[in-house]
């Protein structure tokens, strides 16, 4: 007994030199984080993950960037990071396709580029990400139970990223099984409040009979549901999300026509992000794609759910 007992305290002892051994060897990283935006609680759920890796277990330095939604200054923040001699690059894409240069950029100067959320075109080395195309999926699933199976439905769609485009694609896929379900009217909301809310107001007059509406993400879906309050349409139709945000969460507790929202974990995504860029940067082989489990939030489940 006496000797196992040794023996696990010995192999403790060596776990925890070699933990220590692998954050020493990155004190003091420096690591750049460039989003699509900032103004987002998501992002910012994201990004206070990876300053409490990087900087409060790394005593490392974290670099952000609001990209603003424009390709063109998040190539421009990419290539400022570089300059200020950034380790590793976390990279949350403006445009999927557009995004190859700023990762060929990263990638020419030996620093590993690990995609969040939004995966991008180019050599980037891993995508860490939300299971999209199920969250897609689960919102469809909801919508057509609760239709019965029969309705109109109005896509509310957004920029042209991998996470839109898969949670898109999961959304139709699905409710395209039921013959009873017509897709009424599609418009780009641009993954925005501000925009959403504008599309859909023209939409709801367009539109005299809407049973539901499927926002791409959660500030789309609000933006969809301040339009809708407006017109007076509340008690017509119900509101799907995407993300799981503190403000759709709420509006589903509050029992507004917002109803359900797959919800992402964005916490875990950054911390991920700067575990595996740091395996990156010892070498170790990583998986190309890691997804990220999504899961539906609505007014049975939705107290005391946070990010």
């Amino acid at each position: 007994m006496k000797k196992v007992l040794t023996l696990v305290l010995v192999l403790a002892m060596v776990l925890s030199v070699s933990s220590g051994v692998l954050a020493s060897s990155h004190e003091g990283i420096k690591v750049g984080i460039t989003f699509m935006t900032t103004n987002n609680p998501f992002f910012v759920a994201m990004l206070d993950a990876v300053k409490e890796e990087v900087e409060g277990n790394l005593n490392g330095t974290v670099l952000v960037s609001d990209g603003q939604f424009d390709v063109s200054k998040q190539l421009a923040d990419v290539e400022d990071m570089l300059v200020q001699g950034i380790d590793l690059l976390l990279f949350n894409a403006v445009d999927s396709d557009a995004a190859e240069p700023a990762v060929a950029m990263a990638k020419e100067a030996g620093i590993p580029v690990v995609c969040l959320d939004v995966d991008a075109a180019g050599p980037r080395d891993m995508f860490i990400g939300s299971d999209n195309y199920q969250a897609g999926v689960l919102v469809a699933e909801y919508t057509a139970e609760r239709l019965n199976g029969e309705g109109k439905v109005a896509v509310i769609n957004g920029t042209p990223i991998t996470s839109v485009r898969n949670r898109y694609k999961g959304f139709m896929d699905t409710i395209s099984e039921y013959d009873g379900i017509e897709i009424v009217a599609e418009q780009n909301g641009e993954t925005n409040l501000t925009k959403s809310l504008e599309v859909t107001e023209n939409l709801l007059q367009s539109q005299p009979e809407i049973d539901a509406i499927f926002g791409i993400n959660d500030p789309t879906a609000l933006g969809a549901l301040a339009a809708v309050q407006a017109a007076g349409r509340e008690d017509e139709l119900f509101i799907t999300g995407v993300d799981g945000s503190p403000d759709g969460v709420q509006a589903i507790l509050d029992g507004t026509a917002m109803a359900a929202t797959a919800a992402q974990d964005p916490a875990r995504i950054g911390k991920l992000g700067v575990e595996y860029g740091l395996k990156i940067l010892d070498g170790e082989e990583v998986p190309d794609y890691l997804p990220v489990e999504v899961k539906l939030i609505t007014k049975e489940n939705a107290e005391g759910f946070s990010w």
